[in-house]
């Protein structure tokens, strides 16, 4: 059937270029309807720390999930932010917010009352809630904010920076990483192929690809819930293949045209027939392999699979259609290949030579070079993205860094306890329990400041309207007697005496919710929420939960960035081995049934194993570690992301399997047709081992250039994949495998039903 294909591909080729053009046009048209409905969101719902915060909405009034901002205000050399002239630009920005975005901000919080100043004077910062969710925040409004404070406050000797909750500086995708990744494809397509035209081809069908594919995704996201990353996993992944896909039908249309003596049209059916079954074969494989993603049960990384699925499809599809069509048009640029089948086995390398004399010195070295690159991966630890590993040059990052400096790290990303008081008590017993818990609580290494009191807000409310009309009037009778206004610091004192009288007549009480079944208990910790002090934190109070629970009837649950950080690790962590065990036991079943061999699956499995390994304890090493952290651009050492395991499984993966299929399925065609197993080693080492080289250096420089880009996130999946690719191609499947199919010889090939 695809020998047939490609040959009717070869007759009809302005056809297949015109259902191509359809099909871009029509997807191009869906996705400008439908528009681009992306999300940054990155949260799981069925986890402890999510489930509460539609409690705290109920109970508290408090959205979780609303947007928030925060300007960060610093007066350089040590300048004074509480002087009149500072206050006044801050209120004047603030009542700008307040005229513009007033439907669109919930509420600002003026430092100055809130006492959100530091302890030097020097940093302060406005907190700006929004009515909407982090997500649904209108860009104009987050620029707002922007504008207003560097107008208004900004200035010489003062420093403004900005980080929240919504996307101070969103992710932005396509651009240089694209670019650089295809002129190296390009390039190292020139040095194999020696024609320009030739080595453009792969990356034109890329590219197809990748545009159609993209447009399909975009037009997803308007029915399904993406996050941005998926985006970026779908072009990684799909200009990727895209191009390795190409390269090998290419190459073996070559081959066949050598063997054809030039008959086009036959040359091209048969490198459909033979490459494109493989293409198929290892395509599907892919998309099994992140598909799989889905028996994680996380919704983000569900449709971050679906889409690199559906990229990876157009990819195949592509290679299959417009690459002939291609080969057809410009078939004159195409020349055959020089060396025969026999030229290889009779004139190999001297690499292959050694291969197949020493194998087992071969196995050893893979085996202990990858060994010791994975030893790091033993402390690896998992988190979510923070502003705190963001580029310096960034606004979040250096807000991030001086509220750290001034208010302490924790600030960053405080913790919310809510306490279940459900429990039939009375309200001073459940507030007698909640004062030995929230001592306990304060007492614990790595708690900062444990705030626990608060004022009944509608008595209070109703005081601090009549206290202040008490005092305008008095300010008024004072202006009158004395012929001026009382200065500011006489305004703030008159505040303060207000501030402090309400809280006497309101009365101090817990957090609890008018129901009286809930209670909350802000925690700052001392460090971020990237430190292990403040996962030990989170962990130590979600342990004595169970003693509150046994001991008072009352549930301590966590949420917040930690808890909801360490919610989604944990939840990752138990589905990636129910995940990685399904795919395995699936490709060893369909690698199987193609090769016709229980060894092969067997080897295939045990090197990938050591590939992913290395790439966790490379990536370990770069990222966490912070080696070599100026060379790849790392600004400061954090936790690896929490679903980056899962998602560079689930690649590297199905990419091992593509040149695993390449690489074997040439041995086997040799070995069916000689019945010499050191014969089809050395053939599929000889023939198929430049192309494997150059398709993983196209994957390594596709994926390194990711690893180029400044947020995080994009940098350690580019490149935990950039070297997964490395190790895996150029340790395992050019060194690994060739050298077990020698060692194994014949037993390689024996299966039920297999010819002896």
């Amino acid at each position: 059937m695809l020998k047939r294909l490609g040959q009717w591909i070869y007759r009809n080729k302005f056809k297949t270029f015109f259902a191509w053009i359809v099909v871009v046009v029509a997807l191009a048209a869906g996705a400008l309807g439908f528009g681009s409905h992306y999300t940054q969101n990155l949260s799981i719902s069925g986890i402890p720390s999510t489930n509460i915060q539609t409690t705290l909405e109920k109970e508290f009034h408090m959205n979780s999930n609303a947007g928030t901002m925060k300007a960060v205000i610093q007066k350089k050399d040590n300048g004074d932010v509480t002087k009149d002239e500072t206050k006044s630009e801050v209120s004047a920005a603030i009542s700008q917010l307040e005229k513009d975005y007033g439907k669109d901000i919930k509420s600002i919080q003026n430092p100055y009352d809130a006492g959100a100043v530091s302890s030097d004077k020097t940093t302060a910062y406005v907190d700006i809630t929004f009515k909407t969710g982090a997500m649904n925040v209108p860009r104009k409004a987050i620029n707002g904010v922007q504008k207003a404070f560097n107008d208004k406050v900004k200035a010489t000797d003062t420093k403004v920076a900005y980080t929240g909750s919504v996307k101070i500086h969103p992710l932005e995708f396509g651009g240089s990483s694209e670019v650089i990744g295809i002129a190296i494809a390009f390039v190292l397509l020139l040095v194999l192929f020696r024609s320009f035209v030739t080595a453009g081809m792969p990356i034109i069908s890329a590219l197809v690809g990748l545009v159609s594919g993209i447009m399909l995704v975009t037009i997803g996201t308007n029915f399904l819930t993406m996050a941005s990353v998926s985006q970026t996993l779908a072009v990684m992944l799909s200009l990727a293949v895209g191009i390795d896909y190409a390269l090998f039908i290419l190459n073996r249309y070559k081959t066949d045209l050598a063997d054809t003596n030039g008959d086009q049209e036959e040359a091209l059916g048969r490198a459909l027939s033979e490459a494109g079954a493989s293409v198929i074969f290892a395509g599907v494989t892919v998309i099994i392999a992140v598909l799989g993603l889905s028996f994680a049960g996380i919704e983000f990384v569900t449709t971050m699979g679906i889409a690199a699925a559906f990229a990876v499809a157009f990819a195949v599809f592509s290679a299959l259609t417009f690459l002939p069509a291609l080969i057809a048009l410009l078939a004159k640029f195409v020349k055959p290949a020089t060396k025969t089948v026999d030229d290889m086995a009779k004139n190999p390398s001297k690499f292959t030579k050694f291969l197949v004399k020493a194998p087992w010195a071969v196995v050893a070295i893979s085996v202990v070079v990858l060994g010791l690159v994975a030893l790091p991966a033993q402390h690896m630890r998992l988190g979510m993205p923070y502003d705190g590993s963001l580029p310096e040059n960034r606004t979040e990052r250096q807000a991030y860094d001086m509220i750290s400096d001034k208010f302490g790290e924790g600030v960053n990303s405080p913790l919310i306890a809510v306490v279940d008081l459900n429990n039939g008590k009375t309200t001073q017993e459940n507030q007698t329990d909640l004062q030995k818990m929230t001592k306990h609580m304060a007492d614990m290494k790595g708690v900062k400041e444990l705030k626990t009191l608060g004022v009944d807000q509608q008595k209070a409310a109703t005081l601090q309207e009549q206290m202040t009309a008490q005092a305008k009037q008095q300010m008024m009778q004072q202006a009158q007697a004395t012929g001026q206004m009382p200065s500011q610091e006489q305004q703030d004192a008159s505040a303060a005496k207000i501030k402090a009288q309400i809280i006497a007549q309101a009365g101090q009480k817990y957090m609890v919710s008018e129901s009286g079944k809930y209670a909350v208990i802000m925690i700052t910790p001392n460090k971020g929420s990237e430190a292990k002090e403040t996962t030990n934190l989170v962990n130590k109070i979600k342990d004595y939960s169970k003693t509150t629970k046994s001991d008072y009837n009352a549930k301590i649950t966590l949420t917040g960035v930690n808890a909801v950080n360490l919610d989604i690790t944990a939840k990752l962590n138990n589905a990636t081995p129910v995940f990685v065990a399904t795919i395995m036991i699936l490709a060893f079943l369909l690698l199987m049934v193609v090769f016709k061999s229980f060894v092969v699956p067997v080897v295939a499995m045990a090197g990938f194993g050591l590939s992913l390994l290395a790439s966790f304890g490379f990536t370990t090493l770069v990222i966490q570690d912070g080696f070599m952290k100026g060379l790849f651009g790392v600004s400061k050492g954090a936790p690896l992301i929490s679903f980056l395991p899962i998602i560079v499984t689930a690649i590297l993966f199905g990419l091992a399997m593509d040149y695993e299929v390449f690489m074997v399925s040439r041995a086997r065609e040799e070995y069916e047709k000689t019945k010499d197993n050191t014969r089809a080693v050395t053939v599929a080492m000889q023939d198929s081992g430049p192309i494997v080289v150059t398709a993983a250096m196209i994957m390594i420089a596709v994926f390194g250039s990711f690893a180029l880009n400044s947020d995080p996130t994009v940098k350690s999946l580019g490149l935990a994949l950039a070297f997964g690719i490395f190790f895996d191609a150029f340790f395992i499947r050019l060194l690994f495998v060739p050298a077990m199919l020698k060692i194994f010889g014949r037993v390689n090939w024996i299966f039920p039903g297999q010819k002896k």
